[in-house]
């Protein structure tokens, strides 16, 4: 070999050498590329979730203020059971009571009445007759009669409140200042009743203080956000999906991000209903009198009903969306549940030999089409179906697994199953 020769090769092998390392130098680059497009990718994804979650959020608190607030025959039918509670039933009649027995003067009406020489029977009558007053007070709360009363009323005050949160508000201006449910009909008809059981009082007009609903300045407060709902209340929730799939689209690892999102807008909904509660908290505590801030405490419960339920159908339904998510993980926890779900559905299958039938072999062929139909049906019904609630969402869930599960029993074992089964033998003798 001649030095040339050998130059030539020492030269072949550096060029070589040189060709290996740019190849690894470039693989690194293209992997260290990669990671850093992972990482950017997660980022943004991240972001839109945590977005979806807020647009989540949004679109209940949207959605409750159109259906229970904002629409009159939902706002009647929704508040319209409120004096059979106790608590509000006993706020109205004591306020009536107390407005009659002022407008009336009962004692001084009976200090007239008597003679000098039983003037001491003034203070019994006069208990007598309020007692009169406030039994006449709670049969008129509980009959029909007031329920016709009260769902004018009710009218009357969605009427006065949506003219203001439209901007409309010479009815409100008409009314003081104030959307009220009046109460001066009601006087009116215990009045009546209280003549009817024998005690004759004098002819006075009785002017109740009126059940104030609003005052003019917190709906003025709440006419911007009635607007924005009214105006793009119904897009929340397609809002919130497309900020949705945007993060699945944008996340590099999509069964992650599902558990993610599922997990987070159960958790932003608990964050949600937390300080709802302690709004609610607060405002009950600063009413003194103990009878209107029960009143006020099943007034608060009977608006927010909705809302309430509605967010833990949501917070179910979430978290039963991030745990099925975590269960295809491959973490080991997630694979042992996994195996047991398994190992389980095989004990109550029918043994591999035993020839399947028409049914069992459609379900086989079928499966996973079925399954996937059966669930979207699920989320349909749950989304669109009835009034969302935990228990709605629970029993829909129940219902979707039993299927699912049943399924996967009657199709057997697969096929592909049961032919390496068959061939195991031959590998065996062979």
């Amino acid at each position: 070999m001649t030095v040339d020769d050998k130059g030539s090769e020492d030269t072949d092998v550096l060029r070589a050498e040189n060709e290996e390392l740019k190849r690894q130098l470039e693989g690194v680059t293209a992997e260290a590329r990669e990671q850093r497009s992972h990482r950017w990718r997660r980022f943004f994804a991240v972001v839109l979730a945590v977005l979806a979650v807020v647009a989540t959020v949004a679109a209940v608190d949207a959605l409750w203020l159109k259906t229970t607030l904002q629409d009159e025959d939902t706002f009647v039918s929704t508040f319209q059971p409120l004096p059979q509670e106790d608590a509000v039933a006993t706020a109205i009649a004591v306020r009536v009571v107390n407005g009659v027995a002022e407008a009336v003067g009962i004692e001084a009406f009976v200090a007239e009445t008597l003679p000098e020489e039983l003037q001491f029977a003034v203070a019994p009558i006069s208990e007598s007759i309020q007692d009169v007053i406030a039994t006449n007070a709670g049969i008129v709360v509980s009959s029909d009669a007031f329920v016709a009363i009260w769902t004018r009323s009710l009218r009357s005050a969605h009427k006065a409140s949506s003219a203001v949160l439209s901007g409309n508000d010479e009815l409100l201006i008409a009314e003081e200042g104030q959307v009220a449910i009046d109460l001066d009909e009601m006087a009116a008809t215990v009045l009546e009743g209280v003549e009817a059981a024998g005690v004759p009082l004098p002819d006075v007009d009785v002017s109740i203080e009126p059940i104030v609903v609003y005052e003019s300045d917190q709906l003025a407060a709440a006419q911007g956000v009635a607007q924005l709902v009214n105006t793009i209340g119904w897009f929340f929730p397609f809002i919130a999906l497309l900020l949705m799939a945007g993060a699945l689209w944008a996340s590099p690892d999509r069964r992650w991000m599902t558990m993610f999102l599922g997990y987070c807008t159960a958790i932003g909904m608990l964050i949600a209903l937390a300080v709802l509660r302690a709004t609610r908290n607060a405002v009950v505590s600063g009413i003194e009198d103990p009878i209107s801030a029960d009143a006020a405490a099943a007034v608060w419960d009977t608006t927010f009903a909705w809302l309430v339920a509605a967010s833990w159908g949501l917070i179910i339904l979430a978290f039963i969306i991030g745990f099925v998510a975590w269960a295809f993980g491959p973490s080991l926890r997630a694979q042992q549940f996994s195996a047991w779900t398994s190992s389980t559905i095989n004990r109550w299958r029918r043994p591999a030999e035993d020839e399947p039938s028409g049914f069992s072999q459609f379900l086989a062929d079928s499966k996973r089409t079925i399954q996937v139909v059966v669930i979207v049906l699920g989320l349909v019904f749950v989304i669109f179906g009835p009034p969302l609630s935990g228990m709605l969402v629970i029993l829909t869930t129940v219902v979707v697994l039993v299927i699912v599960a049943l399924v996967e029993v009657f199709a057997g074992p697969a096929r592909q199953l049961q032919a390496s089964a068959a061939d195991t033998p031959k590998l065996v003798d062979s």
